[in-house]
């Protein structure tokens, strides 16, 4: 049976964790990668710019406030600009006992970089998230645009021991070549691409209307509850400029409440469910 694939900690029948990807400005390379067919703009004006700064400055703090009602622990995934920007931000998500990851230091397009220079990015990244968090960084999140089985090969040599980067599964597993354990990702557990919006620039290219909040947490329950019935990993990505506006925040509420009512999903932030599946 599919569900007999992996054995989870503790005798349970799947797992779920929570990554929060704080990236500020720099997410609009989600969008314009560098080095795609139409050049990103200016980060540091303009709409991107403002809505960055509201998911720093407002949502943030409403998140973190959520995740210590309910005493919950995730990972941050992050541009390494952030801790060269926001400091103070990224000492009070370390300081809250949360994990701290990696998602290069730009949101560098690395497909688009040689070795050498990917690996100068992914160090320098690496090194001021640690020396600002004061913690060990062993997470890496591929940020915009591409990568390859090289760039993991990097990632690994420099002393990471985890990559939630790719969707080519629904549990762990370590990758062949790298050696990194990976915890894959899916769109459809990802909030940005529901209700990410400017209109200068355009984000989403060619337009769309913001998806109704009911709508998208009646997707990551039936996701839940899915991965609750064939042993999978549940694996949410949040940003704060779209989960951490007040009309969504229910939607990380009713998501943590229903993990937490069920003894059956081990929840654990994604260091933790890496660890279990690191060759010794």
């Amino acid at each position: 049976m599919l569900k007999d694939r992996i054995n989870w900690p503790q005798g349970k029948g799947a797992a779920a964790t929570i990554g929060i990807n704080l990236e500020g400005q720099y997410f609009a390379k989600l969008y314009y990668p560098d080095g795609g067919a139409v050049q990103c703009p200016d980060v540091n004006t303009g709409e991107i710019l403002q809505v960055a700064m509201e998911g720093l400055e407002d949502g943030l703090p409403k998140i973190l406030d959520v995740l210590d009602e309910y005493k919950v622990k995730v990972t941050f995934y992050v541009a390494a600009a952030m801790a060269d920007e926001w400091p103070d931000k990224i000492k009070e998500i370390a300081n809250h006992g949360h994990e701290i990851a990696c998602m290069g230091y730009y949101h560098e397009n690395l497909g688009t970089l040689s070795p050498d220079e990917q690996c100068d990015v992914l160090a320098k990244a690496k090194a001021r998230l640690e020396e600002i968090s004061g913690t060990s960084v062993k997470g890496f999140r591929m940020p915009a645009g591409e990568m390859t089985e090289e760039t993991l090969k990097i990632v690994k040599e420099l002393g990471f021991t985890y990559s939630s980067s790719l969707s080519d599964d629904d549990v762990p597993y370590v990758r062949d070549g790298s050696g990194l354990v990976e915890l894959p990702i899916r769109w459809e557990l990802y909030d940005l691409p529901y209700f990410a919006y400017t209109w200068e620039p355009e984000i989403p290219p060619s337009q769309d209307r913001v998806a109704c909040a009911d709508d998208v947490l009646e997707n990551w329950m039936c996701e839940l509850e899915a991965s609750k019935k064939y042993g999978c990993l549940f694996n949410l990505q949040l940003d704060p400029q779209a989960i951490g506006e007040q009309g969504r925040l229910f939607m990380l509420r009713e998501v943590i409440e229903n993990i937490q009512s069920d003894p059956t999903v081990w929840y654990a932030t994604a260091g933790e469910i890496a660890s279990q599946f690191e060759i010794k």
